[in-house]
């Protein structure tokens, strides 16, 4: 069963996809600042002891595995091609939304949308909390048989544990 082409390019997914090649790009300069800091500790400190540069080496060649790896993925091609071609996998989504309030100034607002597979898997994505009611409105034509909203009952029945989330 594959769904609509025209839900999936559609703008009101476009946060979702921002947010999965942001954390990617996230991803991949962390591992290229493991790799320069790797390199640096081991020069810096190669006449100085023994251990630090073969630890800089080791950080440096993590990091260089690491980045090795995420080269190779594109995390929202990828969920494209699974909303596309598996659609009826995903069985649930909630949204969560935080926000920070030091001394009731609200500072901040973030949120989180969670889409669960069939399999119980649970599977997060970082976005503004402006945008989530856009992305799971939009989610709801595209996923027509997923239950939407989170209730106690929900995560029993999908997750087969309670967490607390109040």
């Amino acid at each position: 069963m594959t769904s609509d082409e025209r839900i999936i390019g559609h703008p009101g997914l476009r946060p979702l996809w921002d947010s999965l090649e942001r954390e990617h790009r996230l991803q991949q300069l962390t591992a290229l600042g493991l790799v320069v800091c790797g390199l640096a500790v081991s020069l810096f400190t190669l006449s100085g002891s023994a251990v630090l540069p073969f630890l800089g080496m080791l950080v440096a060649t993590l990091g260089v595995f690491w980045l090795v790896r995420l080269l190779g993925k594109r995390p929202a091609a990828s969920w494209r091609e699974r909303l596309r071609e598996e659609p009826e996998r995903i069985v649930w989504v909630f949204s969560l939304v935080t926000e920070r309030m030091p001394f009731g100034l609200n500072l901040m607002r973030s949120g989180m949308l969670y889409l669960v597979d069939a399999d119980g898997e649970m599977h997060d994505f970082s976005l503004k909390a402006d945008h989530l009611l856009l992305v799971t409105k939009t989610l709801n034509r595209l996923l027509p048989h997923a239950e939407f909203g989170y209730t106690e009952e929900r995560e029993l029945k999908y997750r087969g544990k309670l967490t607390r989330f109040k």
